[in-house]
């Protein structure tokens, strides 16, 4: 709603995080699906509410680094993300990718956390 009201385009993205081992652009196929499945998915809510999305598919070392690169080669305003609920060493954990990101943005960072699992 908000990207409506400013006339904004959406870029949504998906980081796949490719090990030290592999190389770069190694064929990740059921990270791939799972990417793609997220981005149609995230296509058809922009559609429902009449909102212009781009969308990219990425492989990268460190999702973080991968985001904020991303932030800034398209002036974003806003960098939305959603979170997982991950607990480490018994308490809730932003990770490193969420870390990076409000660390490093150019911009604005919006987190939204998954609810609690029952």
């Amino acid at each position: 709603m908000i990207a409506k009201r400013a006339r904004r385009v959406v870029e949504a993205v998906f980081v796949i995080e490719v090990e030290r081992s592999l190389p770069l652009d190694a064929e990740m196929q059921s990270e791939i699906e799972r990417g793609e499945a997220v981005l149609d998915q995230a296509e058809r809510v922009a559609q429902s509410f009449d909102v212009e999305m781009e969308t990219s598919l990425l492989q990268a070392r460190d999702a973080g680094a991968a985001i904020v690169d991303e932030a800034v080669q398209t002036n974003a305003d806003t960098i939305v993300m959603g979170l997982a609920y991950k607990m480490k060493f018994g308490e809730y954990s932003l990770g490193k990718t969420a870390a990076y990101v409000l660390k490093n943005a150019p911009c604005r960072v919006w987190l939204a956390r998954q609810s609690i699992p029952p």
